[in-house]
């Protein structure tokens, strides 16, 4: 076996081998998640040079994936410590100061891309607070009162649950209220949306409104 072998296999570098994944991982979904979507609303929205948009790409690209990576290494080194501190175990509140403590260092700022990552986490935590739409044969998992010890591992089948969809009819009213709500304020309050939501609605609801000839009516927004 070589040292390289040994070393990865040895349980006890298992933690810092475990936050240089998850940097690399937060990197390579980055790039898988913000590549496409920048080169979509460059190619969409962008008026500049061919230049100036592979520039925004990469840079869109660059910073969304550095990001992710930064956030992984924080809250992977912060829940290391913490463990360290409490003797080695895990407590139920170590994730929730992780993250909130590498949420404010790496999206604290205020930027296009951060804006839109901060919302698009927003929206998740809200809705999993919706009612569960649980099997009629299953029953909602207890959870304690008091701190479990010890907590299941991450790779363990009681660590990685199967997701459980939403009851249709909290859902339902959730998005027919975040549309009422959007579409209102994309109305009467424009101003106060995100700039990113309020582009894309402006294309589909303002431009689509408007045209000069068949060009623009059937191949050009413009």
């Amino acid at each position: 076996m070589s040292a390289i072998q040994r070393f990865i296999s040895n349980p006890a570098n298992h933690d810092l081998l475990a936050i240089l994944k998850g940097a690399r991982n937060g990197l390579v979904y980055g790039v898988k998640i913000r590549f496409p979507h920048a080169l979509v609303m460059t190619l969409l929205f962008s008026n500049k040079s061919w230049p100036a948009k592979i520039r925004n790409i990469f840079t869109a690209t660059r910073t969304h994936a550095l990001n992710l990576a930064k956030f992984v290494t924080i809250y992977k080194v912060l829940l290391l410590l913490q463990k360290k501190f409490n003797g080695g175990k895990e407590r139920n509140l170590d994730t929730f100061i992780a993250g909130g403590l590498g949420g404010w260092w790496v999206f604290g700022e205020r930027t296009a891309i951060n804006e839109q990552i901060v919302l698009y986490v927003m929206s998740r935590v809200f809705l999993s607070f919706l009612p569960r739409l649980y099997k009629t044969t299953s029953t909602p998992p207890s959870y304690p009162t008091q701190p479990l010890y010890p907590l299941p591992s991450l790779t363990s089948p009681e660590g990685n649950p199967r997701p459980i969809p939403p009851a249709p009819l909290p859902f339902a009213l959730v998005s027919a209220l975040s549309w009422a709500g959007v579409m209102y304020m994309f109305r009467h309050r424009g101003e106060r949306l995100q700039p990113g939501m309020s582009n894309s609605m402006r294309y589909l609801y303002h431009d689509s409104e408007a045209w000069y000839d068949l060009r623009t009516l059937l191949w050009h927004n413009k």
